[in-house]
Order: structure tokens, then C-alpha cells, then sequence
């Protein structure tokens, strides 16, 4: 445990006043998802899944598979997509990615960034799941070592997970998320933003701190 905060700490320092052309992001990537191959640590349950959520970081909304995450004003997005990972699916790296960084050894990861309005809209695929965020420059290494972070501690509940997929199939009508077998645009996500920014987020999901 002591081990993981300072590997956190040391990323956060290492994040500040970055430039974009001075950061080295397979670096930092690959070596939280190193660390993370043998970290049990979570402190978050979703249905059907589970991960590490950061300490300075918190819940701000969430459904089965959506959550809206936040930490110093930066606003991250996940989707767990339990179909593909149930269907185990090659993900399809988003065609509109203006500058791509494929994880180096990792099957099935991608970080995508691209320039919005004076801003960087970030897409960080992998473990079956996706964090998006729109952010300034100064904060662009932090949320993705952020991102990394909550997406290679993902762990998933294979039974649950079999369970909710077959009650679909048997003709239950509750929604499950596929975001590798959707095209991707940055207006969608946009237009996600604005959505939930309309959203009553006075009851505040719970910190889970439990420690598996």
C-alpha cells in the first residue's frame, strides 16, 4: 500500500507544468500498468467490476456502467463496457485520433489526444474499459497517469458479469454499454458532457474504502 501512494506521488510531481512535446506518456503508462499487474488494492465496487480510485480523487455521479469522476476541476468520464470484455473484443482505435500512443506490450490500449476549443480532449481505452476527459495543458500528464491508474486496477466479476449478460439475452430490457462497437466523435462526447452537466449531483456516491 505504501508502495502504490508513492508511486502515485512520484507520478503527480512528475505531472505538473508539463509541456505535451515534453512528456514521454508511454513511459509513465507503462509503468502503472506494471505496477498494477500484481496491486490487489480497491476501494471502489461497481456492479460486476471493481477498481482503485485515488484518495484526492471522488464520485461525483454514477450509473451501472457510467461514472462521472473528479479531481482539482478536471471531470473524468468512464465507461465499463462489460460486452466486450464478457465477448473478449478487439477494440478499434478511434479513427479520428490526431496524435495516438499504443500502450508498448499491451494488447488492447490506446491513449487518443486531440485539440478542442483551446483544450485537449483525451481518450484513454483499456482493460475493457474508457476514461475521457477535456483539460488544459497544465493538467494534461496528471489525468493521464489519473486514468491509468483507475483502468488497470479494473477488476471484473466474471459470474455477475455472465449473469447480467444471459438475463439480457432472456429478455430483460436493461441497457449494458458497448463502446468498442461504436464509432467515436468528439461532438458525441461533447454533447455527453452537456448532458450530465444538467445532472442533480446532490447526493454524492459514497467513498468506498474497502481494501480486498
Amino acid at each position: 500500500m505504501k508502495k502504490f501512494i508513492l508511486l502515485i506521488g512520484i507520478l503527480l510531481v512528475t505531472s505538473a507544468c508539463t509541456n505535451i512535446n515534453e512528456i514521454d506518456y508511454k513511459d509513465n503508462i507503462n509503468s502503472i500498468i506494471n505496477y498494477n499487474k500484481s496491486n490487489k488494492i480497491i476501494n471502489h465496487h461497481g456492479r460486476g467490476y471493481k477498481y482503485y480510485l485515488p484518495k484526492y480523487m471522488s464520485i461525483s455521479n454514477a450509473s451501472d456502467y457510467n461514472e462521472i469522476i473528479n479531481s482539482n476541476d478536471n471531470t473524468y468520464y468512464l465507461y465499463v463496457d462489460i460486452i466486450s470484455y464478457y465477448n473478449k473484443v478487439d477494440l478499434k482505435l478511434n479513427k479520428i485520433c490526431q496524435e495516438e500512443y499504443k500502450f508498448k506490450g499491451i494488447s488492447n490500449g490506446y491513449l487518443c489526444i486531440n485539440s478542442v476549443n483551446n483544450k485537449y480532449l483525451v481518450e484513454i481505452v483499456y482493460n475493457y474499459a474508457k476514461i475521457e476527459v477535456i483539460v488544459d495543458d497544465y493538467y494534461l500528464n496528471e489525468v493521464i497517469n489519473n486514468g491509468i491508474i483507475i483502468l488497470s486496477t479494473i477488476k471484473y466479476d466474471d459470474d455477475l458479469i455472465s449473469n447480467i449478460i444471459t438475463n439480457n439475452k432472456t429478455g430483460n430490457n436493461e441497457e449494458t454499454l458497448d463502446i468498442f462497437g461504436n464509432k467515436n466523435k468528439k461532438q458525441d462526447f461533447i454533447e455527453v458532457i452537456e448532458e450530465y452537466d444538467n445532472y442533480d449531483n446532490t447526493d454524492e456516491i459514497p467513498d468506498y474504502d474497502v481494501i480486498n
